[in-house]
């Protein structure tokens, strides 16, 4: 989906890699679309509004994480729109759903700070080309 890619580019503005759908060995933020996603709007020709969550997952052994996880999650309550390179959605929304929080530290003493959004999104009904 072209969205996770553009949401990519968005929370990249901060100096930890954010890497889709993985965790880096080192500090990085993991960017990957969570369960729960939900169709909120249909219409009679198909198109659909959607509401998608999407989680990060901030990795570090700084003790100041949470500041990064916090400038990360001001940058994309501030996001005016997020466009489609495929044309594939319409921008509508992104909301924190779940403000930062520390879910812990690891044996190796990694500390986890998590932060999930959700993004509403409208998508066009792409009509299938029929198999003559």
């Amino acid at each position: 989906m072209d969205f996770i890619d553009r949401l990519q580019e968005v929370a990249s503005k901060i100096d930890v890699p954010v890497i889709i759908q993985a965790i880096d060995q080192e500090e990085s933020i993991r960017l990957a679309p969570l369960p729960g996603g939900r169709t909120v709007k249909s219409y009679m020709n198909g198109d659909k509004v959607k509401e998608l969550p999407f989680e990060f997952r901030f990795k570090t052994k700084d003790f100041s994480g949470d500041r990064v996880i916090y400038q990360l999650s001001e940058i994309l309550e501030n996001v005016k729109s997020i466009p489609s390179e495929d044309d594939s959605y319409q921008f509508m929304a992104l909301t924190i759903s779940n403000e930062p929080f520390l879910l812990g530290q690891d044996d190796k003493k990694f500390f986890y700070y998590r932060l999930v959004v959700q993004a509403k999104l409208y998508f066009k009904n792409k009509p299938q080309e029929s198999e003559d």
